[in-house]
């Protein structure tokens, strides 16, 4: 599923920055999981940065 969720991120906004792939490896499954579900709903690379940022400082945003 981790290879599948930074195939489409990739394929829509371009190469992303090691920091943010190395911040998607981090994600617990349930998180990647969650990814998958809202990545659709993302406008912007801003948008996917700003749900990894709060993701990774333990907030949860559905």
């Amino acid at each position: 599923m981790l290879a599948l969720i930074k195939l489409l991120i990739t394929q829509r906004f371009g190469e992303v920055s090691e920091t943010i792939n190395s911040q998607i490896e981090a994600l617990p499954l349930a998180d990647v999981e969650d990814l998958v579900k809202v990545f659709l709903s993302f406008n912007s690379l801003t948008d996917l940065e700003s749900w990894l940022q709060e993701r990774l400082s333990g907030e949860i945003l559905l």
